[in-house]
Parts: structure tokens; C-alpha cells; sequence
């Protein structure tokens, strides 16, 4: 079984392009898929602290290996996935609007820690097998 290959965002090119620290010599290669972390703090259970969920993470972005050098790949970002609406049953709501009860304290993560940023860790994700249409 291989090792996963983990680095992080070097530099920022674009709204679309990043560099990561990572290349051949690491095993990257072109069409390689990864994904740019955005680490949860330590969630502590406010009536038992030794009850502690940690290590949990989500994926902020994914990104498309466009090319490779010795020791740095270029990256595409990739868009997210949406649902076309042509596939949406004609009765669906076009738009619908949530009202959410207001937030106490302070947010675990805030909308600053999903923006791509130098030193974000950058982990390979397992190939996607397609669809047959």
C-alpha cells in the first residue's frame, strides 16, 4: 500500500492556481487530485474535559495537479460540484430562504479559516472512479 503524500500551499498564483511544496521526488504527478485542510480545533466537552474530540478536519478545497518539478507541483483549484437545475424535478423551489436562530459565542471556525492560505496542509485524495452515463 502506498503512503499518502502530504505537503502544504507554497505560494498563491491566482484565484484558480497554487504551488504546492511537493513533486516528483515525493511521488506527485500530473492528474494527481488533493485536498487543502482546514483542521477543527480541539473540541472539549464543556462537563467532562477529558472527553475531547480532536484530528477532525474538512476539506476546503480540491485541486488538480497541472504540472510537476523536482520538489513543487502546480495546482488548479477545482470548482465545487453543483446541481444543475435542468436535473431538479419542475416543483423544486427555484430558491429557498433559511432562517437560523442566532450563534452565542464564539465559532470553532469563522469564514477567514476556509480562504486558501500559505501553509494550509495539502493531503492526496483517493481517485475518483467515474460515472457511466
Amino acid at each position: 500500500m502506498n503512503e499518502e503524500i502530504i505537503g502544504k500551499v507554497a505560494a498563491i498564483l491566482s484565484d484558480k492556481d497554487v504551488v504546492i511544496n511537493i513533486g516528483k521526488t515525493d511521488g506527485v504527478t500530473v492528474g494527481m487530485v488533493f485536498g487543502i485542510k482546514l483542521t477543527i480545533p480541539d473540541i472539549v466537552d464543556p462537563d467532562d474535559d477529558k472527553n475531547v474530540l480532536s484530528g477532525f478536519f474538512y476539506t476546503k478545497a480540491k485541486i488538480k495537479i497541472e504540472s510537476v518539478s523536482e520538489r513543487m507541483s502546480f495546482a488548479s483549484i477545482q470548482p465545487k460540484r453543483t446541481i444543475s437545475t435542468s436535473l431538479l424535478p419542475s416543483n423544486w423551489p427555484s430558491s429557498t430562504t433559511f432562517e437560523y436562530p442566532a450563534i452565542a459565542s464564539k465559532k470553532l471556525v469563522n469564514e477567514d479559516d476556509w480562504k486558501i492560505k500559505v501553509g494550509d496542509e495539502v493531503f492526496q485524495l483517493p481517485i475518483e472512479k467515474e460515472t457511466q452515463k
